[in-house]
């Protein structure tokens, strides 16, 4: 990737975020990102389809961390890290794991999921199954644990 081509998706990305913390996901408009990111229509779509690539780019490290939760206690360290993340940064977590951005994420989660488990073991169960529950339990601990609602007390 040029230097010229990093430094424009590096800008859409930051155009993005900027606009998911001040305006509904369903309210923006790839228009809306190019002006803020200050570059034309067609060089933000020569980079992204639409407004949901921008988002799962942007999300993308948070959901691989996600994901290394089906590898066990082996990746601990991983997760644990996306954990800190989304705790240390919880207003925009709440923001984004929830409503329409939470289930496209959510989405997103489960097929990265299914890819592995089909990859793991092409003979079990169909992936998409198991996929979809896997990803609906994190996605649902992450929501509580937002919440307030799943802090353990010893």
């Amino acid at each position: 990737m040029s230097r010229q081509s990093a430094k424009t998706k590096a800008s859409i990305h930051e155009a993005f975020v900027e606009l998911v913390f001040s305006k509904r996901y369903d309210e923006i408009r790839m228009t809306d990102i190019a002006a803020v990111a200050n570059v034309g229509r067609s060089t933000l779509y020569q980079h992204y389809p639409d407004k949901d690539a921008i988002l799962l780019a942007n999300m993308d490290w948070v959901l691989n961390g996600l994901l290394q939760t089906t590898d066990g206690p082996s990746a601990e360290n991983q997760v644990t890290t996306v954990l800190d993340h989304i705790w240390q940064h919880r207003p925009q977590a709440r923001r984004l794991l929830f409503g329409t951005t939470g289930e496209k994420l959510e989405a997103a989660l489960a097929g990265a999921v299914a890819r592995k488990l089909h990859q793991d073991r092409p003979d079990a169960l169909p992936a998409v199954f198991t996929a979809n529950q896997v990803a609906a339990a994190v996605f649902s601990a992450l929501r509580t644990w937002l919440r307030g609602r799943g802090r353990v007390h010893l």
